[in-house]
């Protein structure tokens, strides 16, 4: 499956179920979803909006899904599907967070932390060299995360 960004990483699969079953309909969506990894999305395209199968989304897999839909209606709908991210974890280094996390590297930036010559330390490592709380630097990170692009 392709990295659900928009700066370029490609294109989340498309799963279009206007002919499949409608008992079919909801297990392979499910399945589509469990097979993501953390970050990923795919395509949903249906004949109706789906908004039953987001409030089963809600009910069921809460906090653990982006929904958003990129056409509604009046003959296609088209949502995307993304399993949400894991948090930022301290052992993961400055590189690992810099390439997948948009945003990550201004925000090192700002504390100082440097991503040329500290791309191997781990974020902990990186605060300590820094002089910068780590749950501080945690932080920063999840809540840039958070902000409307």
């Amino acid at each position: 499956m392709a990295h659900p960004c928009s700066c370029g990483h490609g294109s989340p699969t498309v799963l279009d179920v206007r002919e499949m079953a409608p008992k079919l309909r909801h297990p392979k969506i499910f399945e589509t979803f469990a097979a993501l990894a953390p970050g990923e999305a795919f395509v949903l395209v249906n004949d109706h909006d789906p908004k039953p199968l987001y409030y089963q989304f809600e009910f069921e897999r809460k906090g653990t899904f982006r929904w958003r839909y990129l056409e509604e209606g009046p003959e296609v709908w088209r949502v995307e599907i993304a399993k949400a991210e894991g948090p930022i974890r301290a052992d993961e280094t400055v590189a690992e967070v810099a390439q997948h996390h948009a945003g990550a590297l201004e925000v090192m930036k700002q504390m100082g932390i440097n991503h040329c010559c500290g791309a191997h330390l781990t974020l902990r490592e990186a605060a300590a060299s820094a002089g910068v709380p780590l749950e501080t630097l945690l932080t920063a990170l999840s809540d840039d995360r958070k902000a409307p692009a």
